[in-house]
């Protein structure tokens, strides 16, 4: 099961915030303790995604280096989303639907605006689909053998890459497993557009370098085959997971849409 809330925000006064506001996002919701057990365990690919603040225009809350301090108005409608694959924490939150929290040097008003709750996400077959990276994205090559310090991310979202950040989480959770090679990702999920810009972000004082913006694939494998089937599975599931590393912190947000023409 895949719940999916969302939740919106009212601070009391104004309020200095770090760059990337899916700090503030994770401030609210250890308000549950089923959320504070799992996002302080070591386990990989965590059951759990919340997303950077918004505004009400539905904008990304966040500030890549070398733009001044940030600022969260008083008084304005805000709202970010929460995805778990945790009944507990679902139930938590629905218990717990209206509660004020100190943000920093202020309060927030905090009220559960919607919630969905569904087997497996879906979205519509199309010959092409729309993606959107909404937050800094991090996807990783595999890891070689040899001894390295430090990550690796791309700038760019190669089918191959993409597809198995998202299957790598979903054959951890789900029943039905997903299989899909990086050599048929790459012929039969085909990018032919794009309009991409790297990012770097401060978080908890260091730096992240990711990619924001959007692209346009093909789906050229035959209707009805099971690698169809398994990308457009994967494709729906990265609108509640994300993409990519530390998209249980507000990374690799994405919206995917499907392209009629």
């Amino acid at each position: 099961m895949i719940f999916w809330i969302r939740f919106s925000l009212k601070f009391k006064d104004e309020v200095i915030v770090q760059p990337f506001t899916s700090k503030v996002s994770r401030i609210v919701v250890s308000n549950y303790p089923s959320y504070v057990k799992i996002s302080e365990s070591n386990e990989p690919l965590k059951p759990v995604r919340v997303t950077v603040i918004r505004d009400e225009e539905g904008r990304s809350i966040f500030k890549s280096m070398g733009y001044k301090i940030l600022k969260l108005k008083a008084g304005v409608n805000y709202y970010f989303d929460l995805t778990s694959l945790d009944i507990n924490l679902f139930e938590e939150v629905v218990s717990n639907p209206y509660f004020n929290v100190k943000v920093y040097s202020t309060e927030a008003s905090v009220e559960v605006r919607e919630t969905k709750v569904f087997e497996e996400p879906e979205i519509e077959d199309s010959k092409a689909y729309r993606i959107e990276f909404k937050t800094p994205t991090l996807i990783q090559p595999p890891r070689p053998n040899f001894k390295r310090k430090k990550n690796r991310y791309l700038l760019f979202p190669f089918s191959p890459y993409f597809l198995v950040s998202i299957q790598r989480h979903w054959n951890k959770y789900q029943e039905k497993k997903i299989i899909i090679s990086h050599s048929r990702a790459l012929y039969y999920f085909k990018e032919v557009d794009y309009n991409l810009r790297p990012v770097t972000i401060i978080y908890d004082k260091s730096k992240v370098r990711g990619f924001v913006g959007w692209a346009l694939f093909t789906l050229e494998a035959r209707r009805n085959s099971s690698l169809r089937d398994g990308i457009r599975k994967l494709l729906a599931y990265a609108n509640y997971v994300g993409v990519g590393k530390s998209r249980a912190i507000g990374f690799g947000e994405v919206m995917v849409k499907s392209i009629k023409n």
